[in-house]
């Protein structure tokens, strides 16, 4: 039993490390999501996000340009992440149970 036990020990601090990291990379992307507006015949891309209760638009650029597909690229990213994270916690909740408060 110890072997398991040992086993499931260092599952845990892998995603305790994994944890961390991804939510240290989450918190250096961008926040919000990407809305497209067409204006006079061009499409221009802002972010999207909260701020309290209101929406706020920051302006990207326009839909082509190599600062809007950077900033496409990370928040896909961010998502991604997001994604993985959820996925983690979950198994970590798994692994506290295996291992039953003896950590």
């Amino acid at each position: 039993m110890g072997t398991i036990f040992n086993v499931m020990k260092e599952e845990y601090e892998r995603l305790i490390e994994a944890e961390h990291v991804y939510r240290k990379n989450i918190a250096k992307m961008p926040k919000g999501s990407l809305r497209k507006k067409h204006l006079r015949h061009k499409d221009y891309l802002y972010l999207a996000r909260r701020d309290g209760s209101k929406v706020v638009y920051d302006y990207v650029g326009n839909a082509q340009s190599d600062k809007a597909k950077e900033v496409t690229e990370l928040v896909n990213k961010r998502k991604r992440f997001e994604v993985l994270l959820k996925e983690i916690k979950e198994t970590l909740k798994d692994v506290k149970k295996v291992l039953r408060g003896k950590i």
